[in-house]
């Protein structure tokens, strides 16, 4: 995320609250798994891996 943060400063003020923790309604997955249940924002990144950036979504039926 350090990196991201050198390049886009704007986005990852969005994504992170202002203890550095992720926003409650952005979910960050390496490969298909949460990174939540990997090792937080401090998980380590192979090469190859695909990281997607994705906000939560609600909604409903009215």
């Amino acid at each position: 995320m350090e990196h991201v943060r050198t390049e886009y400063p704007d986005f990852v003020n969005r994504v992170l609250d202002d203890e550095g923790n992720l926003q409650r309604f952005v979910n960050i997955f390496l490969d298909d798994e949460d990174v939540r249940f990997l090792g937080g924002l401090d998980t380590e990144l192979e090469e190859g891996q695909i990281v997607s950036i994705v906000p939560a979504v609600a909604g409903g039926y009215t």
